[in-house]
């Protein structure tokens, strides 16, 4: 299990809107189908991103590679760009217990907090912590079992 975290290119905005997030979501969605992984909680901040993810058959450094090709070539069409869209390699701490596992989901869902940007802490365009917060059945590209079974010691850290 990694906390991945990934910069836009020289702190440049990655998400200019919320139609941005949702097609990045979505392509979340696509790269699990074609390298199927666990993701338990993602934060889109306007210049970078937060996935805590669990790998299956493949390493996070394919899955990173397919979803950020695919997003760079959809922002950069969309806004007439070129070149990079992500700062470099993305950065990858490995998961080794629960402890660090809860403290990460933390961190992911209350950047948008730590960024005095509070209203977006549960909006599920920004932030996975309405998922597991509030189960609402949608959550399907969100694996919420190992945080549901956490789920007492994560609100106490809230």
């Amino acid at each position: 299990m990694f906390h991945i975290t990934a910069r836009g290119n020289r702190r440049q905005n990655i998400f200019l809107n919320d139609s941005d997030r949702e097609t990045y979501l979505n392509m979340i969605k696509k790269t699990k189908v074609r390298s199927p992984f666990n993701l338990h909680a993602y934060c889109l901040m306007n210049n970078h991103v937060h996935l805590l993810l669990e790998t299956i058959d493949h390493p996070p450094s394919k899955i990173l590679h397919r979803l950020h090709l695919m997003y760079s070539k959809y922002f950069n069409r969309k806004y007439e760009l070129q070149g990079h869209l992500f700062q470099g390699r993305y950065y990858g701490e490995i998961i080794l217990n629960h402890h660090y596992f809860v403290s990460a989901c933390n961190y992911i869902h209350r950047n948008p907090e730590r960024a005095n940007l509070n209203r977006f802490t549960n909006h599920p365009l920004w932030t996975s912590n309405c998922y597991h917060l509030h189960p609402t059945g949608e959550e399907g590209f969100i694996t919420t079992e190992l945080l549901d079974y956490l789920k007492p010691i994560y609100m106490k850290s809230q």
